[in-house]
């Protein structure tokens, strides 16, 4: 075998150890139902005694309209953290709790859910708390790095006053930074997070493996010849 094949198998395992590494995903599986921390308690407390402070984060959403290059309203929207202007989103006490006595609650206003890295959801889900006041226009949405809205995975829930209702991602949802809990008049229970693993393509599996075992060969091959 020549050198300049040697270095092309070379570079065909990193090339394959990049592609696994590429598909990697933060790994959260967790289940947040506020039913053992005090009213009263940042939810962003809450999440660093489970030891999830690195990986996710709740913010206190607001919206900002977006501009083109020339400094003129587009039309559209994104969302961005804004708890350094209305402070923390919190864990509050609630007669209307799905469990337990106690909701993750912002004053009515959007919460982010946001993960320290872009994320492929397997299953997300969260609860209304058993609050009859409602809004027309509930709506929830994933969103992508930049604050907006990823395409297509709008999860909408128009119906009024059914309290206690889980609302989930219809399937997985890819690319996702943060989540928007924005239902216009209700606070949350039970939320369900779950990414995907990080699992490589059955392909880059494959080539790696039969690229390293090339290379062990060609390897062994060079020992038995001195």
């Amino acid at each position: 075998m020549s050198k300049f094949s040697l270095r092309g198998l070379v570079a065909a395992v990193a090339l394959a150890s990049a592609s696994v590494a590429a598909h990697a995903d933060i790994a959260i599986n967790t289940a947040l139902n506020f039913d053992s921390v005090a009213d009263g308690t940042s939810a962003n407390s809450y999440l660093a005694s489970l030891g999830l402070g690195g990986v996710m984060s709740f913010g206190n959403g607001d919206v900002v309209d977006d501009v083109d290059a020339f400094g003129d309203l587009t039309g559209t929207h994104h969302w961005v953290d804004a708890s350094a202007t209305y402070g923390d989103v919190l864990v509050s006490s609630s007669a209307a709790a799905v469990s337990g006595g106690n909701v993750l609650s912002n004053g009515f206003a959007p919460i982010l859910l946001q993960f320290a890295a872009p994320v492929d959801l397997a299953l997300f889900s969260v609860q209304l708390d058993n609050n009859t006041w409602s809004n027309f226009a509930n709506v929830l949405q994933f969103l992508d790095a930049s604050g907006h809205a990823i395409s297509g995975t709008d999860v909408s829930f128009g119906a009024l006053n059914q309290p206690g209702y889980t609302v989930a991602a219809t399937g997985p949802v890819y690319g996702v930074s943060s989540v928007l809990l924005s239902f216009g008049s209700r606070n949350f229970d039970n939320l369900q997070v779950t990414t995907m693993a990080a699992v490589p393509e059955p392909e880059s599996w494959v080539l790696m493996a039969s690229s390293m075992a090339v290379l062990g060969a060609f390897v062994r091959r060079r020992q038995n010849q001195r």
